[in-house]
């Protein structure tokens, strides 16, 4: 009975997702209209006989249609042949195109089904942090799908000068598991590792020629798929913020999805803490 339902939810899951069901009709679709279209030549060359070891009866145009679509799926039952030069020449274009759609299609399709779908993405802004009495430049990982394993990110910067985009810095971070969010954070405050917020400066102070871009990648749990994702931030893309709301709880030892609204919402910080951030950037 478990499997059973486990069955279930999968196969809902497929019909659900957009790029899968958009693909069925597409696909399904061009191949009524493939079939239609060569039933219609079929009809305008009167290239087609019932065949003589087959009872009399006159053709229709739903005959021709269906002369096309045996054709087409290269079945081919024998009660109804081609006559003249004209129907062959059909005959053989369409059954060349059916070779070539089916597989392609299937293959696209079965492609779709084994794909890690695009369910996971970064925030739309970028944060300058006052947290935990620390200031951060933080974006968040978000993931709606299976967990990903083997997770790598990485903060960098770029001034773009004479056509050329250098590298400010670039700073790798790693995560064993994300399941269903991961703060990307780079700390600014830290008087062992002043580099980051130096470059920051640079990026602020030159807002028309730098760009901050996160990048980030994985392995999915269920498929091992790699998946990956980058994007690009300008100054002007910066917030500034606290804690990160929270997209979900926990009700007991289960977590249950608030709001993926929250996902791109920081707390307010106030007037000391915008102080603080102010104070380290003109230091």
């Amino acid at each position: 009975m478990e499997q059973k339902r486990k069955l279930h939810e999968k196969v809902k899951h497929y019909f659900n997702d957009n790029r899968i069901r958009n693909t069925l009709i597409r696909g399904i679709a061009g191949y009524l209209v493939i079939v239609l279209i060569f039933g219609i030549f079929f009809y305008l060359f009167d290239s087609l006989a019932v065949n003589v070891s087959v009872p009399g009866g006159k053709l229709n145009l739903f005959d021709y249609w269906y002369f096309s679509l045996v054709t087409f799926s290269t079945i081919g039952y024998g009660e109804i042949i081609p006559t003249g030069l004209a129907g062959k020449v059909i005959i053989a274009i369409e059954s060349c195109i059916g070779l070539a759609y089916t597989p392609f299609f299937g293959g696209y399709l079965a492609y779709l089904f084994i794909q890690r779908p695009k369910d996971f993405f970064l925030t739309d802004n970028i944060f300058l942090r006052h947290h935990n009495n620390k200031i951060y430049l933080s974006a968040r990982v978000g993931n709606r799908g299976k967990p990903i394993v083997d997770c790598d990110a990485s903060i960098d910067m770029f001034l773009i000068e004479n056509n050329v985009k250098k590298t400010l810095l670039k700073q790798p971070l790693s995560r064993p598991l994300v399941e269903i969010s991961w703060y990307i954070n780079l700390r600014l405050d830290d008087p062992e590792n002043p580099i980051p917020l130096q470059h920051l400066k640079t990026v602020l102070a030159n807002p028309e020629n730098c760009l901050i871009r996160i990048t980030f990648s994985g392995q999915d749990a269920a498929s091992g798929n790699l998946v990956h994702l980058f994007k690009y931030y300008k100054a002007q893309d910066i917030r500034r913020g606290g804690s990160f709301l929270d997209v979900y709880e926990w009700e007991g030892v289960e977590r249950i999805i608030l709001d993926w609204d929250n996902f791109n919402k920081t707390v307010e910080i106030n007037k000391d803490q915008n102080s603080e951030i102010d104070l380290l950037l003109n230091s």
